[in-house]
């Protein structure tokens, strides 16, 4: 296939500089500097990060809603990102409170920069080129210039600054006689908007930051117009050097399965010489690395596979072993987990271990029936999104409490509370339910159980701290404690 040719341009979008989207654009990128200097906390994700996550995909819904984004993949990630933010808002286990923040914003900005490109296949939108020359002050300017400095607009903005000056001193005074006139108001709004109260230097810096960084993401996002329609043309693979490589590998690799047969046969065919702990540890985290690094070698060769059989031999023979080294790391997973219990890790790395079995096998038979390159990889984005939605959508924490406590039910001393006590407060019903000791425990202000026994004091403190602002205030964390904290 012809490659393509993609013509630049440092021309702004005319979407932009139209006045309605551009004043949305600014009033989006204010508010979001203020929320993320001022409003937000430094642990849960609380009140403000909720309305910070929805002002941030504001000017994208609109777009969408306006049918002005062109990439028509952009708006099915929409409800995975709502999930995200219930999801944020819901849970307190670190997957929930400090990966997954970072994966949305990542993903956000991915839509942004590709949301008017013209694609061929669902992956690419996670894939985004950049189409224009990165000229942010440029930007910046011609964005503001074709805002502010046409004269027909002088008379519209000296009205809207009049009806601001009337307005906001009546606005001031109804709100203080309204504050004034009743107590669960007052607290409301005195919650609502609680600033920090000292004002530090960096602000000087971070907030004008937080504007232009939000600003030039949105006006570039929505100017770097590509057409990546069509697939490049690519090398032919050199059958040699390609056959050696995937020879020598699938070698090693028989060598190694060789000697897992009695294992993968017989879960007790363990050598005497050797803790079965230690056995079962060894393995399943550099097992999961081998694949993941055969997938990848996998996906650069069928990038440029053009049917050779000796080339699909070698690649189904790698794939196969690859699978077999995935079920001997599940057994041992499994087997350590007998062992010692289960932890959130754990389960996440037993989980990933399917994920790439499952993308393994769907790799050979897409080798196999000579199914699209484009397919494959849009499958396995989707089953990766949908995958990672299903397990952050998860209470990790109950899981592993849940598992371990029925395992241990008959042997306490066997229980590591420890390990129970780093668990979040998400785990607290089920502690509460297992009719043990457990349930006394005392739970801090970032959703982490304590080492001491929980008293009303302690209870009433975490319930000014965090549940009555709405800056500090999580759904799930504030229920929980509410019903089961007493």
């Amino acid at each position: 296939m012809k490659a393509i040719q993609i013509e630049q341009s440092t021309q702004l979008n005319q979407l932009v500089k139209d006045k309605k989207i551009a004043w949305l654009l600014i009033a989006t990128s204010a508010l979001l500097m203020i929320i993320d200097n001022l409003l937000t906390m430094s642990m849960l994700v609380g009140g403000w990060h909720i309305v910070l996550y929805i002002t941030l995909l504001t000017p994208l819904l609109y777009l969408i809603w306006k049918k002005e984004i062109v990439n028509p993949y952009t708006k099915w990630f929409i409800p995975l990102l709502v999930i995200m933010i219930a999801d944020m808002f819901v849970y307190s286990n670190d997957m929930v409170q400090f990966t997954l923040p970072i994966v949305f914003y990542i993903m956000v900005i991915l839509l942004y920069l590709s949301s008017m490109h013209k694609v061929h296949s669902f992956y690419q939108t996670l894939i985004p080129q950049l189409a224009l020359p990165i000229r942010a002050i440029s930007y910046i300017k011609d964005f503001l210039d074709g805002l502010l400095l046409k004269k027909g607009d002088k008379k519209l903005y000296a009205r809207i600054g009049q009806a601001l000056l009337i307005t906001l001193p009546f606005l001031g005074v109804f709100i203080a006689l309204l504050i004034g006139a009743d107590s669960q108001y007052s607290h409301f709004m005195t919650h609502l908007f609680r600033f920090n109260s000292h004002f530090e230097l960096h602000y000087l810096i971070t907030m004008p930051l937080y504007f232009l960084t939000y600003l030039l993401l949105f006006i570039y996002g929505f100017s770097n117009h590509k057409t990546r329609t069509e697939l490049q043309d690519t090398k032919v693979l050199d059958l040699l050097i390609v056959g050696i490589f995937l020879g020598l590998i699938n070698l090693l690799f028989l060598s190694f399965i060789a000697m897992q047969i009695p294992f993968l046969v017989d879960s007790s065919n363990i050598p005497q010489y050797v803790n079965i702990a230690k056995f079962a540890r060894e393995g399943f985290f550099q097992l999961m690395a081998v694949m993941g690094l055969v997938m990848f070698i996998f996906l650069f060769i069928m990038r440029r596979f053009k049917g050779e059989k000796r080339i699909t031999f070698f690649l189904v023979g790698l794939l196969v072993q690859s699978i077999i080294m995935g079920i001997v790391s599940l057994k041992k997973m499994h087997l350590y987990q007998e062992i010692k219990g289960a932890t959130v890790l754990r389960y996440y790395v037993e989980w990933f271990d399917y994920f790439l079995i499952l993308s393994l096998i769907l790799g050979i038979v897409f080798l196999l029936r000579k199914y699209a390159f484009t397919k494959l990889l849009n499958i396995i984005t989707i089953l990766g999104l949908v995958s990672f939605i299903l397990i952050v959508s998860l209470n990790i924490d109950a899981m592993v409490a849940k598992h371990n406590i029925e395992k241990f039910r008959d042997n306490p001393s066997a229980l590591d509370k420890e390990a129970l006590y780093s668990l979040s407060i998400d785990a607290l019903p089920i502690l509460r339910d297992a009719h043990t000791d457990l349930y006394r425990t005392n739970y801090d202000i970032d959703g982490k159980i304590s080492s001491s026994f929980f008293n009303r004091e302690f209870y009433k403190e975490s319930k000014q701290t965090s549940c009555n602002s709405f800056k500090t205030y999580h759904y799930g964390y504030c229920t929980t404690l509410k019903k089961y904290g007493k």
